[in-house]
């Protein structure tokens, strides 16, 4: 059940849905699909509502329940149906199989795919045919740390090129790996939204080198402060743009991690705790 849940999405962006497990995030999502009936208020997309839209499986893709596959089809045939459906060329299926890195699986009988393999079955689904939006429900739900990686990777890369994504999760490195949004739901009611970096209070990166001289020349060079003591260093700067610095230096590190301090997970768990009354709290709208 959700309350006058109201927000919105950036274009070409990445908004976190978050909230603990059976706060409504995916009862939203289903309103979006159109697979659960409002009893008042309507989702827009691009400022149009789903059925006014010219084609809607064509522009939006839903990543949902993973389990609400046909068991006895496989991955190709999946596909190839939807493909139908959406009136999209079969070259389609063959570019989303890729994407998903499900072409080696493709023979392979839904029923037999681990939890893991059904979510990029159904990222691929979502896919076929080129979408400006992406309406996700827990999409690394049952996937390895690297298959997790990926999808955050695939999400960044579609925002980059303009898409937009509502991406719903209960775990919060989910939300601080992707998001540029955040939208916090409990009991069925929106509690806190704004941009990601108004979660985040700092961001450090530990570092330990093999020649701490050079690694402290090379922060030196890119005008990061920093802490050393012997060979770790304590960083004022992102691991991406130290790596890459480090690469350009020659500096060999051993260790290379993100210790970010983030009020994220502070804010999540005082909005979303049992004493918390969303009724009696100031609700923060995104502006």
């Amino acid at each position: 059940m959700v309350d006058s849940v109201s927000f919105d999405c950036p274009s070409g962006s990445i908004t976190g849905f978050l909230g603990p497990n059976g706060a409504g995030k995916s009862t939203t999502l289903r309103i979006a699909a159109g697979l659960t009936r409002a009893d008042a208020g309507e989702v827009r997309f691009d400022g149009l509502r789903r059925q006014d839209l010219e084609s809607p499986g064509r522009a939006i893709g839903f990543v949902l329940d993973p389990t609400a596959l046909h068991p006895g089809r496989s991955l190709q045939e999946t596909l190839k149906l939807n493909a139908m459906l959406l009136d999209v060329p079969r070259s389609a299926v063959e570019e989303a199989l890729s994407v998903t890195g499900l072409e080696s699986a493709r023979k392979k009988r839904v029923g037999s795919l681990s939890l893991g393999m059904r979510q990029r079955l159904v990222l691929a689904m979502a896919l076929l045919a080129g979408p400006q939006f992406l309406v996700m429900d827990e999409p690394t739900n049952g996937l390895d740390a690297d298959g997790a990686l990926w999808v955050r990777t695939f999400l960044k890369h579609f925002s980059g090129r303009g898409g937009t994504v509502l991406l719903s999760s209960h775990l919060l490195r989910d939300m601080q790996a992707v998001a540029d949004h955040i939208v916090m739901i409990d009991r069925g009611r929106i509690v806190a939204a704004g941009a990601a970096g108004q979660f985040s209070v700092s961001s450090t990166t530990k570092a330990i080198a093999v020649e701490p001289d050079r690694l402290a020349e090379a922060c030196r060079r890119r005008a990061w402060n920093f802490e050393s003591s012997g060979r770790e260093f304590l960083i004022d700067a992102a691991p991406e743009d130290i790596g890459r610095a480090c690469l350009e230096y020659g500096v060999v590190l051993t260790h290379l991690s993100n210790i970010t301090d983030s009020a994220l997970e502070e804010r999540f768990l005082q909005l979303t705790s049992g004493e918390f009354n969303s009724r009696n709290n100031k609700l923060e709208q995104v502006q």
